[in-house]
């Protein structure tokens, strides 16, 4: 009987590139004629947004924005002053090896960011950025899925691996103009504003995925009133947003999840009615990456001899990707600020961003760890009137249930601030609560030894150490049938038959009845 092997090739990820590249932030900046001296630097800051990117077969291309933002007081002045400009950076990656359908991940981070005055009309901002870079890539490999003929045993498991994959892109721009409250005083300017997002849910039509969220924005602004009394006020309003992307051949067999990120954000005051600024005109875009897969189940050989002639096997590793499934957990931490030497009145504005996040997934607990420093920043008015800034680093570590086995996963997720809130005691200490959010994806994968060819001689036959149907083995605890029947030239199920076994791997240790199949 002539050998017959049944191959397939699969789908294999295999990580090209996982690094970390840094850019330099340098501006050198003379005040226009229209805005005042400066008398003393409140806050400096830097948000590094990836705005576009290009990948090839062997090269990953992209834009780097970093939007710099100051806060300054006059002298004898209270009214915050605020200096914005926009840097923009082309940067290139080299791949190792060139990659067909590669997956990208860029995540940007201000490393630091410094400011101070060279005179009172000029700034001098020095600062870094790191992106978090990860290319991975699919190829095909070919395994063994069932092997006929020459007296052949095979050892087989079965896996789910993610057979089919699917991505696209979209840009999408939401618009509103907001009216402020009756309450609130009339604006002079936005010296800050940030976007929180919250990705509701999807759906899969046939070529279509749905998406739906919201985009929660931020922002602080001046005002002056005609006593020359003035101060800042927040204030936040919700845009949300349901968009239709077309990915074909997907239907409801796969499964989506969309990650949105925010390309930029314009917020301008506009004039009402009685000519006060109580207006803004709100413009953000946003990118939407979709993927979609489809899963499907193999039976692997890991394993195989023959009970009559002898073979040879070629084996190769393998990583095998199943679904990935989306993860959103929320998590508790906060912070303590001691008063100083100068007593605070009020609180304008909090911001709190978490740094040197390490995530660690514990099989043996089926959490996942995370761990780093919460990072806040108040701005406030102390005693005198005058603009302060209060920052407090605080280490944080925390645990969530994934709602999965964690065994073999890889977790690709970001850790945000989801909601931030804070109070002002009696004494002046300034309890901070911050709500955290996890999102993304738990990435699943199998490690397996696959038989991607088999050789057998059917010239020679196996040698036997004698002429018998029946042979005598003792067993011990936990050894595996399989290996029994691999060294005794024998099949498993006729080991199980014999022995009255209903598991593959010994329970006890004791005699065996091993037949000899020939």
């Amino acid at each position: 009987m002539d050998l017959k092997i049944n191959r397939e090739m699969i789908p294999v990820t295999e990580t090209i590139l996982d690094d970390m590249q840094e850019q330099s932030v340098e501006l050198d900046y003379v005040l226009p004629d229209y805005d005042p001296d400066i008398f003393r630097i409140i806050s400096c800051e830097i948000w590094p947004t990836i705005t576009h990117q290009t990948t090839g077969t062997d090269r990953i291309s992209y834009e780097l924005h970093a939007d710099i933002r100051v806060l300054y007081c006059a002298s004898g002045s209270a009214l915050l002053q605020c200096v914005t400009q926009q840097m923009t950076f082309s940067k290139n990656i080299e791949l190792p090896r060139a990659v067909e359908n590669p997956h990208v991940i860029l995540r940007p981070k201000t490393s630091y960011a410094n400011c101070r005055a060279i005179s009172p009309r000029r700034l001098e901002v020095r600062g870094a950025i790191s992106i978090q870079i990860r290319v991975t890539g699919d190829r095909k490999q070919e395994v063994i899925r069932d092997v006929f003929g020459m007296h052949v045993q095979l050892r087989k498991i079965p896996i789910e691996y993610a057979a089919q994959k699917r991505s696209a892109t979209k840009y999408v721009v939401l618009s509103e103009e907001i009216e402020l409250n009756d309450a609130k005083p009339a604006l002079r300017s936005i010296i800050r504003s940030d976007v929180k997002l919250a990705h509701q849910e999807q759906s899969i039509l046939a070529g279509k995925l749905v998406a739906k969220g919201e985009a929660q924005i931020q922002l602080l602004y001046t005002w002056q009133a005609e006593n020359d009394t003035c101060g800042a006020e927040p204030m936040q309003f919700t845009l949300p947003y349901s968009q239709i992307v077309d990915m074909e051949q997907i239907d409801d067999s796969f499964q989506g999840n969309v990650e949105v990120t925010v390309i930029r954000c314009e917020l301008k005051p506009n004039a009402g009615k009685d000519g006060s600024m109580r207006r803004v005109q709100c413009e953000i875009e946003l990118q939407l990456n979709c993927t979609a897969v489809k899963t499907a189940s193999i039976q692997l050989v890991t394993d195989a001899f023959s009970t009559r002639y002898p073979c040879v096997q070629t084996t190769v590793p393998l990583q095998i990707d199943m679904a990935p499934r989306p993860i959103d957990a929320v998590m508790q931490c906060g912070a303590t600020i001691q008063p100083g030497d100068t007593a605070v009145e009020c609180i304008y504005d909090l911001r709190c961003q978490v740094r040197n996040i390490n995530m660690q997934m514990l099989s043996d607990t089926n959490r996942i760890r995370i761990s780093g420093m919460l990072c806040c920043n108040l701005l406030a008015k102390d005693n005198e009137g005058m603009p302060v800034l209060l920052e407090k680093e605080e280490a944080f570590e925390v645990y969530t249930d994934p709602g999965t086995a964690v065994e073999n996963a890889t977790l690709q997720a970001q850790v945000e601030p989801a909601d931030c809130t804070y109070h002002l005691a009696s004494d002046g200490t300034i309890s901070v609560s911050a709500t955290l959010s996890l999102h993304g994806m738990l990435c699943p994968s199998a490690r397996h030894v696959c038989l991607s060819d088999l050789t057998v001689d059917g010239e020679n036959k196996l040698i036997r150490d004698g002429d018998y149907a029946l042979k005598l083995y003792y067993g011990v605890e936990n050894e595996n049938v399989w290996d029994i029947a691999k060294r005794c030239h024998t099949s498993v199920d006729a080991i199980m038959e014999e022995n009255d076994l209903t598991d593959e791997q010994l329970t006890t240790p004791g005699m065996l009845f091993i037949p000899i199949v020939h």
